[in-house]
């Protein structure tokens, strides 16, 4: 593990990529951000958040929106103030909704747009009947030490736990314009009111082409949505996913083998500078 956190993984030397939008990637599952620096050059900054309980064996109280909080603390700490993207695989994904919600109208960090890198809705399970899920097996290198093992495993099963108790932010449908704290109707009226929910940002979702091989006729917990291309979050909000890239392997195997990699790379690229573009729109938009 590193002693930074944020991580910074890739900080690029020529001054034009160096002042790209910064894409802070959360950890996966098992509570690292290895995977990351697996990645090929992103052409700007890159930033991985692990999971800090990985190592004190801790757990979070407030489930995922606390960690959440926590990983936003971190970002206002240490990631330069401006336009920032974040995400990340599975978890990472997850965690990036609950963050993107409680940064929603920040002054210091805005958050343009979400990279969930096949993260699936995580109510489908309960949406699903007759189908026999299959736990994942983890697979490890010979030379991995038990108390990684050990590690993982452990933030592996709290992060399950989490997520199951887990009640996604609400966010606004953008029909009622905020003025001051009122309310402006259709006739020109207003009426004091509660501040409405933010709007979400743009979310660009890496999806997995293929299922996790497994034993008999089961499916992976990963891949009882795979058929829909939205992974199950259509039933989260209409029009909640941006764009959808797809990408070679399964949900275990992205970043396990050099032609994977550079697949993954390569969208998660376009990803980024397909919503610094939606950005940019939206601020002339704006006549910013």
């Amino acid at each position: 593990m590193f002693d930074s956190n944020p991580n910074l993984i890739q900080e690029p030397v020529n001054r034009p990529f160096a002042r790209k939008v910064p894409l802070i990637l959360m950890h996966d599952g098992g509570g690292t951000v290895f995977s990351y620096h697996c990645l090929g050059d992103l052409s700007r900054p890159l930033y991985g958040i692990y999971n800090p309980c990985y190592h004190s064996g801790g757990t979070w109280e407030g489930g995922i929106p606390d960690m959440a909080r926590h990983y936003v603390d971190l970002i206002k700490e240490s990631v330069p103030r401006g336009d920032i993207i974040i995400g990340g695989w599975s978890l990472g994904g997850l965690l990036s909704v609950e963050m993107a919600h409680i940064m929603a109208g920040d002054l210091e960090h805005n958050v343009i747009g979400i990279v969930m890198i096949d993260s699936v809705y995580p109510k489908i399970m309960q949406n699903v009947s007759g189908t026999k899920i299959v736990q994942h097996a983890m697979q490890w290198n010979e030379h991995t030490r038990q108390e990684t093992r050990d590690a993982v495993q452990r933030c592996f099963s709290e992060a399950s736990k989490m997520v199951g108790q887990w009640t996604l932010p609400t966010w606004g449908d953008g029909n009622e314009a905020m003025t001051n704290g009122v309310t402006a109707s259709a006739n020109g009226n207003g009426h004091a009111t509660q501040p409405k929910a933010p709007m979400p940002p743009p979310v660009m979702l890496l999806r997995a082409q293929e299922a996790v091989p497994v034993e008999g006729d089961g499916t992976s917990r990963v891949d009882v949505s795979r058929n829909d291309r939205l992974l199950g979050w259509g039933l989260y909000r209409d029009k909640f996913i941006t764009q959808i890239f797809d990408i070679p392997g399964h949900h275990f195997s992205i970043f396990t083998s050099e032609d994977r990699l550079k697949a993954a790379t390569e969208k998660i690229k376009l990803a980024c500078y397909q919503l610094e573009s939606k950005a940019v729109m939206r601020a002339r938009a704006r006549g910013l």
